[in-house]
């Protein structure tokens, strides 16, 4: 029977990995990412030009024109003791092409810059054909914690009989999932720094969901079950977020003269970026400002499209420090076709069904917006916009200073502050600084 599984669960697999590797139609009639003078509309113009291009009907329109739509009786259900509601910009980065397809994408932030980087960064990323995505599959991992005493062989009790038994009983548990194509992928057993401690990682393809409550009743079921199969005290049973067998990889190339600006001719920009990420390989103070450059581009879809931030934000900085020292999550270097070219690869595990993602309109509209994608490509789509936000970041860091662009959209913030606190304006804190 577990054998039989497993050979359902590996054609599965290859079948999937055909699929995603395929171009995938996000939207029934293709247009185009890049809306000339988008910035320059009000809200109101920018819904109607989604409707226009039949990226969003009416309602949806309206809906996140409407500050999101979410009724006193939806939010009670989705936190306790609920007394209203609290509201982020939603805004929309442009300019992204993806795999080869136009995608707009939905950010839900409250940083003044970060919608205009991400649609800068894209723009760049278009000259060299967008970003490109590896196809990776959709695996959740639980761990099961045990301990024993440190003179039983448990690796060979674990390969000989455990293993094999662990998966059967892991299997079960869900068995519409390998209906829908998912389920047991691999267990693994690991030793821990502490003698007698371990810990079994069971790893499910979880299909469209995120796979929480998946991979956590697996645990339990696992756990009850495994003091009869491996003589232990079982620990705690729950899921990770740090998901090493879902790892989103994508990639982009940028043409030397699209870098080309304030002086700066684009190799000399490209150089100065490749020496920016540098510096964040060998510093982790400044990799951690740097992935919190990235993590600008990735929480806001996360959180537009109703999944868990705080999950991937985890996950993501425990990918930067598998090493041991604190790591960027990207990576620049000039390549042998003579252009800059920019990596990323974190650990994105984000659903399109279940929970607030099927429940809360704002995130049914959003993911709509970016076509519908799959989970997978859902999980494309967030590295691509890291990797965006990221090149915006350093190219400006390396050239003309961050605070440059930064200041100058940061502006209606301080024109709020000088409403109501008498703020003084930048203009004059720069002249007050340059007469001191």
């Amino acid at each position: 029977m577990v054998k039989d599984a497993q050979q359902v669960i590996t054609r599965t697999s290859n079948t999937q990995a055909e699929a995603i590797s395929k171009p995938i139609a996000h939207h029934a009639t293709p247009s185009s990412s890049r809306i000339p003078n988008f910035a320059q509309m009000n809200s109101k113009a920018r819904a109607q030009a989604m409707i226009s291009r039949n990226i969003l009907s009416n309602e949806e329109a309206h809906n996140l024109n409407n500050s999101g739509a979410l009724n006193i009786e939806q939010a009670e259900k989705f936190i306790e003791n609920c007394i209203g509601g609290y509201t982020l910009p939603l805004g929309i980065a442009t300019n992204f092409l993806i795999d080869g397809e136009e995608v707009f994408i939905p950010m839900a932030v409250e940083e003044s810059s970060v919608v205009a980087a991400a649609s800068y960064g894209a723009k760049l990323a278009r000259t060299g054909g967008g970003f490109i995505s590896e196809p990776t599959e959709t695996i959740a991992t639980c761990q099961i914690q045990f301990y024993t005493s440190p003179s039983e062989n448990i690796f060979d009790i674990f390969n000989a009989t455990a293993k094999e038994k662990i998966f059967e009983i892991a299997q079960i548990c869900h068995p519409r999932l390998i209906s829908r194509g998912g389920g047991v992928k691999s267990i693994e057993l690991r030793a821990l720094s502490k003698p007698g401690y371990f810990v079994i990682h069971v790893n499910v393809d979880t299909c469209e969901a995120m796979g929480a409550n998946i991979v956590n009743t697996i645990a339990e079921e696992v756990g009850r079950a495994l003091p009869e199969i491996i003589p232990c005290i079982v620990g705690p049973k729950i899921l990770t977020n740090l998901t090493t067998h879902r790892i989103t990889k994508v990639k982009c190339e940028i043409e030397f003269s699209a870098l080309e600006r304030d002086g700066y001719s684009g190799e000399e920009a490209a150089r100065r970026i490749c020496s920016v990420w540098e510096f964040a390989d060998l510093d982790p103070f400044r990799a951690t400002t740097h992935n919190k450059g990235v993590m600008n581009g990735i929480d806001p879809i996360v959180i537009a499209t109703g999944n868990d931030w705080r999950a991937v934000e985890a996950g993501c900085h425990a990918f930067a420090s598998l090493t041991g020292v604190y790591k960027p999550l990207t990576k620049w270097f000039i390549n042998e076709s003579n252009r800059l070219q920019g990596e990323i690869a974190v650990p994105i595990a984000v659903g399109t069904v279940g929970g607030v993602t099927k429940l809360h309109p704002s995130a049914t509209a959003c993911l709509k917006l970016m076509g519908s994608p799959s989970s997978a490509k859902l999980s494309a789509i967030i590295a691509s916009v890291g990797l965006a936000q990221n090149l915006s970041a350093i190219r400006a860091l390396g050239c003309e200073g961050i605070q440059k662009g930064h200041m100058a959209l940061h502006e209606k913030n301080l024109e709020m502050m000088r409403k109501y606190d008498h703020f003084p304006s930048i203009s004059v804190v720069e002249t007050d600084n340059t007469h001191k």
